[in-house]
């Protein structure tokens, strides 16, 4: 496994959805579920865990040494999650994706 490999299963893992592939349904990410969640800040740390979630497998077949995700509101309704990943070989892997948030007027 290269690491342009591994880049790209962390891409994967953070930009499709969970159930979305027949195959894998536990694969991919819950960001989804905060579309309908309150601007809080519990809700920042759910995407948080969400993200570290997404990456757990990669963790468990050892392609990843460490993952370290963060996020911060860019908006009123809008999370900014960075991902910095370590791999095995030692080199890092940074990812960004912006994720819509609900607001109480939707919830």
């Amino acid at each position: 496994m290269t690491f342009e490999d591994i880049k790209q299963e962390v891409e994967l893992s953070l930009t499709v959805a969970k159930g979305s592939f027949f195959k894998k349904p536990e694969f991919g990410h819950r960001f989804k579920e905060l579309l309908k969640a309150v601007v809080s800040e519990n809700t920042r740390i759910r995407a948080v865990k969400y993200a570290e979630e997404a990456l757990q497998w990669l963790l468990d077949i050892k392609h990843l040494k460490s993952v370290e995700a963060f996020a911060n509101y860019d908006s009123a309704d809008r999370l900014l999650i960075n991902v910095e990943c370590v791999a095995y070989t030692g080199k890092t892997i940074t990812f960004s994706r912006f994720v819509e948030v609900g607001n109480v007027r939707n919830s």
